[in-house]
């Protein structure tokens, strides 16, 4: 890293670093207490257990509200004018043409405030051989375009991606209208069967997005844009996803002594979740999978995952496909 004079500076004075870190604290505490920001993380538990509905209603209220986003930025605005090392205490994200701040973060709702800049938009777009995947991200959620950008937006639906998705049954996305947002429009798109795409910005977008987890699909599907086919799907499930690592964690490091846990979550409520969880006790103890294997063959709600079990079944056991029952093995303790 190349230090510049101010940083050098400011990285040998212990006085104005401890300045820096207050101005962060007291900047955290004045944004949290905004009205609007505090009745949001009082209502969402139990908006949470009403239903999406509810939740976005609440995202709906905040982003709405110019005078509450106005203070939420003023703030952090206002001190980095006094402070340039004073950060605002919003998580920043990032990809290749949208920069954005976190507002809001609550395991039912987030809510954050992004540029998509129209030169990188363009850039990206010149840059690729052929168009970018179609993606339904599988979670309900809301756009406020602030400045639209004279942006130009694809709408595109597929068939409802619910807990018995297939790619059999994954059928086609179709586009269903190009148009034009205006400033200030707010529109929701239900990720279980919407999406759109930018496919182009006179100059940059400014736009406040709301999403929430709550009666998501169990994953996001990606169609390509030529065949119009899915060709991808991932879980919309972050902690599922944790889960998964950890196991993949456990088999890495030999611990048969977690196969109880291993069964348990090939029983998980998501389809994918549970094969899963059936690979990795196979790869860590086959003989204790086998019958755990040959019920999930016989009797998992999911055709996909049956035919999974199935098919390993006949490729890796060819000569245990008997019928017969055979007793699930105890785990070790």
């Amino acid at each position: 890293m190349i230090v510049g004079a101010a940083l050098e500076t400011w990285l040998d004075d212990k006085a104005a670093r401890e300045a820096t870190a207050a101005a962060m604290r007291a900047q955290a505490e004045a944004i949290a207490v905004i009205p609007a920001l505090a009745e949001l993380k009082q209502a969402v538990k139990p908006a949470a257990e009403r239903g999406a509905v509810a939740v976005l209603a609440l995202a709906r209220r905040l982003i709405e509200d110019d005078a509450a986003i106005a203070a939420i930025m003023g703030r952090a605005i206002s001190a980095a004018a006094a402070d340039p090392f004073c950060r605002p205490p919003l998580r920043a994200s990032r990809n290749e043409v949208q920069d954005g701040l976190l507002l809001f973060s609550d395991p039912a709702l987030t809510i954050q405030v992004a540029v998509m800049s129209a030169d990188a938009l363009a850039i990206k777009r010149r840059s690729r051989d052929r168009p970018p995947a179609i993606s339904f991200s599988g979670q309900r959620s809301l756009f406020r375009f602030v400045k639209a950008g004279g942006a130009i937006l694809s709408v595109w639906t597929a068939p409802f991606i619910g807990p018995d998705f297939t790619a059999a049954a994954g059928g086609h996305c179709r586009r269903r209208q190009r148009r034009r947002p205006t400033d200030g429009e707010l529109i929701e798109f239900d990720g279980r069967c919407e999406t759109f795409i930018v496919d182009s910005a006179v100059s940059d977008l400014v736009y406040l997005f709301a999403a929430t987890p709550i009666d998501a699909a169990p994953v996001g599907v990606d169609y390509d844009p030529e065949s119009l086919a899915p060709i991808a799907a991932s879980s919309t499930d972050d902690a599922g996803s944790r889960t998964q690592m950890m196991l993949a964690l456990l088999r890495t490091m030999g611990r048969r002594d977690a196969a109880p846990l291993f069964v348990e979550l090939a029983r998980a409520r998501h389809f994918h979740a549970r094969w899963q969880a059936m690979r990795e006790l196979l790869a860590l103890d086959a003989a204790l999978a086998l019958p755990h294997l040959r019920r999930m063959a016989e009797t998992d709600p999911h055709p996909e995952v049956r035919a999974a079990a199935a098919a390993t079944l006949a490729t890796f056991f060819p000569d245990r496909r008997s019928r017969q029952p055979e007793p699930l093995l105890p785990c070790p303790s």
